[in-house]
């Protein structure tokens, strides 16, 4: 349900912010503002949800959500929709407490399945969301705002009163104590002295040579992928004549393959290829999406271009969130989390501003050759990674 709402407003935003007269680089800074917030906020959600539990910081999230998106509906400028991004991403900022909550309830060699689920769930946001978003639009311009508002709303109600704890109290103290014992005499202790400071977590979670590989590539792949948001709905719209609700089909097409890769096909295969051989071999699709879709004239060209992108990157999203996991301590779960949440909000902060120069400079097509090129490197860098213990 917060993910439909996030894809309600995702594939209008760039088509919102044009009316207002933003260029491709506004535009740009429009979609990573989200993920600027993130990038600060998922390492705090993530630790305090080792604190404090898993339940009350995605209640709190959902809360800001769905306040954001009432921002957005009633957006008249180009500032308002930033400070509307910019408060979703705080509270979008505890995607990595979902994925905690998983691992808390969660063997590690199921990781990367159940992992998917959590992918799945972004697979079905971009299906629904943005169908919803294309039909809404026309009616009235603050309608797919006030939708996603609802949603998120009602999400939080039903998290209130159906959504168990997955950390008991007696779990988090042996967490703070293992965490306490972990760090090195003399660290900086918060919180009643009983968890040690942001930057020795932070020490600790990098020291591991597997999780550090994981996590630079996760980055790689991920400002690839996001080149494609802030530009995809102007180069639909302009290349091809379509209007807001083709573009919310397109995502809603992207969104199906993405869902059945996460949900489906992963849980089946990586049982027997193992998330690193997963990885490689969608790293062929994804290049070849991106480069497809860059020459495409036609739209069946450009929906076989989309299909491969979405099978490619729903196929490597859930087996680099499963390889954190299993190379991250046990005790670091969330921290952990928090830590590639962030790299993957880094990333859709530099792939969406890329998109807007590249736009801006170079023209439509040229967004897509360069992040076809960056899976490459990603595919290169695929070969360095190994199965964790």
């Amino acid at each position: 349900m917060d993910l439909v709402g996030f894809g309600i407003v995702l594939p209008l935003l760039p088509i919102y912010a044009d009316r207002f007269g933003a260029s491709g680089t506004q535009i740009g800074i429009l979609v990573l503002s989200y993920s600027a917030a993130q990038l600060l906020f998922a390492p705090i959600w993530g630790r305090f949800s080792d604190r404090f539990g898993r339940r009350p910081i995605l209640i709190i999230g959902l809360l800001g959500s769905a306040a954001s998106y009432l921002v957005f509906a009633y957006a008249g400028s180009i500032l308002v929709l930033l400070v509307s991004r910019i408060m979703a991403g705080i509270g979008g900022a505890n995607i990595p407490v979902a994925q905690a909550y998983i691992a808390d309830i969660t063997p590690p060699k199921d990781r990367a399945g159940n992992m998917g689920l959590i992918g799945a769930a972004f697979g079905l946001g971009f299906i629904f969301g943005p169908a919803i978003g294309g039909l809404l639009a026309p009616v009235a311009a603050e309608l797919p705002g006030l939708a996603a508002a609802g949603l998120c709303g009602a999400n939080a109600i039903l998290a209130i009163f159906l959504l168990p704890e997955s950390l008991s109290r007696d779990e988090r103290k042996t967490l703070a104590v293992v965490r306490a014992e972990t760090m090195q005499p003399g660290v900086t202790l918060f919180l009643g002295g009983a968890s040690p400071s942001r930057i020795d977590e932070f020490k600790l979670i990098l020291q591991n040579p597997g999780f550090v590989r994981a996590l630079v590539l996760s980055f790689i792949f991920t400002t690839a992928f996001s080149i494609m948001h802030p530009i995809f709905p102007l180069f639909a719209t302009g290349r091809f004549g379509l209007n807001e609700r083709d573009v919310g089909w397109l995502f809603a097409f992207i969104g199906v393959i993405s869902a059945v890769m996460q949900g489906g096909v992963v849980r089946l295969v990586v049982g027997r290829l193992g998330e690193v051989n997963l990885i490689r071999i969608c790293a062929v699709p994804f290049v070849a999406g991106f480069s497809i879709i860059g020459a495409a004239n036609t739209v069946p060209v450009l929906l076989g271009g989309l299909a491969l992108l979405a099978v490619g990157f729903g196929g490597t999203l859930p087996s680099l969130v499963s390889l954190l996991s299993r190379s991250a301590p046990e005790e670091l779960q969330g921290g952990s989390l928090g830590v590639g949440q962030s790299a993957g909000a880094l990333a859709r902060v530099v792939g969406p501003f890329m998109a807007g120069v590249l736009w801006d400079a170079l023209g439509t097509s040229a967004p897509y050759y360069v992040a076809a090129a960056i899976g490459a490197v990603a595919g290169l860098w695929g070969l360095r990674l190994r199965e964790p213990d």
